[in-house]
């Protein structure tokens, strides 16, 4: 399969735009996200989208959705990338995939759609609890 790397733009909530780019496999309707989105909201691992594109950049943008994946995806912050391989490990336990960014400290994981998110969920409140990290659902297809 064919990969594209697409971008994505963002409002932030400071305002500013904020974008990301993220590989994604070439399919014939369309293209498959093949990364953890770390800043891009509302998008996760699996997604089939539509993209654009730019002559004048020489780029692939974000366009629209054509089928989302079920799949969810939170972001995990840190005060320090020690915890991020602990955590990955005990995520990879209850059937998630993650990828660390340990410049910001901070992981982005994918919670696949047959996963129960309930564990997961038990497990990322209890860590917030005792102040070992906080964390954002920044595209949540699982019920609670």
């Amino acid at each position: 399969m064919d990969k594209l790397k697409v971008i994505f733009v963002q409002n932030a909530d400071n305002g500013n735009l904020e974008f990301e780019s993220l590989w994604c496999g070439k399919v014939e309707d369309g293209c498959i996200v093949d990364n953890i989105p770390f800043i891009a909201k509302r998008i996760s691992l699996g997604d089939k989208i539509k993209v654009e594109y730019d002559e004048e950049e020489k780029a692939y943008y974000f366009d629209d959705f054509i089928e989302v994946s079920g799949n969810s995806t939170i972001r995990i912050f840190f005060k320090t990338p020690e915890m991020i391989e602990v955590v990955g490990r005990e995520l990879e336990k209850l059937g998630c995939i993650w990828e660390g960014f340990t410049q910001k400290a901070m992981m982005a994981v994918s919670i696949p759609k047959a996963v129960n998110y309930s564990p997961v969920k038990k497990y990322l409140d209890k860590g917030e609890e005792n102040g070992d990290w906080t964390y954002e659902e920044s595209c949540l297809c699982h019920e609670d």
